[in-house]
């Protein structure tokens, strides 16, 4: 963008003739490269872009098996994960029923209580879990178990 701006804010070229008392002037035509031309349309391209994407935004990614169909049968639920640590935590909860407190699925993994917290945050984005506060924690239930 800097190159741009710097392109379409350099003076215009101008000549100036003195002959005695007169003083003609005259602007010099100026004409773009190719590369500035090249710079434009690269800069018009990502600006309409992010202009679209924010108009319209993006679409979550769907899981690959539905929700509804995982929760009724347990052993595609670990098929719901995008990586290890949401297969860990998706595993944990099938195998306690399907519902337990964030902080016993922080003791019963091996991660932080902010890497389970993000976790959870990326299933729940997914419709994969559902969050309910209790207390000073939260229940934490694959959704259709509740």
């Amino acid at each position: 963008m800097f190159v741009l701006s710097m392109k379409l804010l350099q003076p215009v070229s101008i000549q100036l003739v003195v002959q005695g008392q007169v003083i003609e002037f005259t602007q010099q035509p100026s004409f773009y490269s190719q590369v500035d031309v090249l710079i434009i349309c690269v800069a018009a391209f990502s600006a309409g872009s992010s202009g679209a994407l924010l108009l319209w935004g993006v679409e979550e990614g769907k899981p690959l098996v539905e929700v509804d169909e995982a929760i009724s049968d347990p052993s595609k639920i670990i098929e719901l994960a995008e990586d290890d640590g949401e297969r860990a935590v998706l595993e944990i909860l099938s195998s306690s029923g399907g519902s337990m407190f964030q902080s016993d699925l922080v003791e019963g993994s091996s991660f932080s209580k902010g890497k389970v917290s993000l976790i959870l945050d990326r299933l729940e984005a997914r419709g994969v879990v559902k969050r309910e506060r209790s207390g000073m924690t939260n229940l934490i239930h694959l959704v259709g178990n509740h």
